[in-house]
């Protein structure tokens, strides 16, 4: 009876185990993972990445009130810290970006949308997308300012809505 178990256990790992490996995603394309690191290159990811952490930790400065207490300049400077430690993880996040693009598109779809970035329009979206992003974050500010000021006054959105 042992041995029969034994062997019953041996069977089901080794099929267990064909079973995953069929499942395994097959290796990525180079020609994919070329085309999503130009793409991400054309568009600049790099730069992106050093301006988003700056305006997070600004955001998180203000939110922290980073000025007007010791506490809020310490947590501001902390967070500062973790922002720079992401950034020692840059080429690792690009890789990974690269290989999620690649299994997501083929190459010549990688292709088609650098060549659009690399066009006028592409170009200049590729340009405004900063300033977008500050607006953008500046339009979810309001509105979070607004539903902070609603809670501190014991209103709901809707409620302010009927108001």
């Amino acid at each position: 009876m042992g041995q029969t178990l034994r062997i019953a256990a041996l069977c089901l790992i080794c099929f267990t185990t064909a079973a995953l490996a069929d499942n395994a995603p097959p290796p990525l394309d180079p020609a994919r993972v070329a085309a999503a690191r130009e793409l991400l290159e054309v568009t600049g990811v790099k730069k992106q990445m050093a301006g988003m952490i700056d305006a997070m930790a600004r955001g998180f400065a203000q939110g922290a009130n980073a000025g007007g207490s010791e506490e809020g300049k310490k947590r501001s400077e902390d967070f500062d810290e973790g922002m720079k430690k992401l950034l020692d993880y840059q080429e690792q996040l690009i890789t990974d970006c690269a290989n999620l693009y690649a299994e997501t598109f083929t190459a010549e779809e990688l292709k088609a949308v650098t060549d659009f970035y690399r066009s006028g329009p592409g170009a200049k979206f590729i340009q405004k997308t900063p300033e977008l992003m500050k607006k953008g974050a500046e339009i979810g500010l309001k509105y979070s300012a607004k539903i902070a000021d609603e809670m501190k006054a014991g209103a709901t959105p809707q409620a302010a809505d009927q108001k």
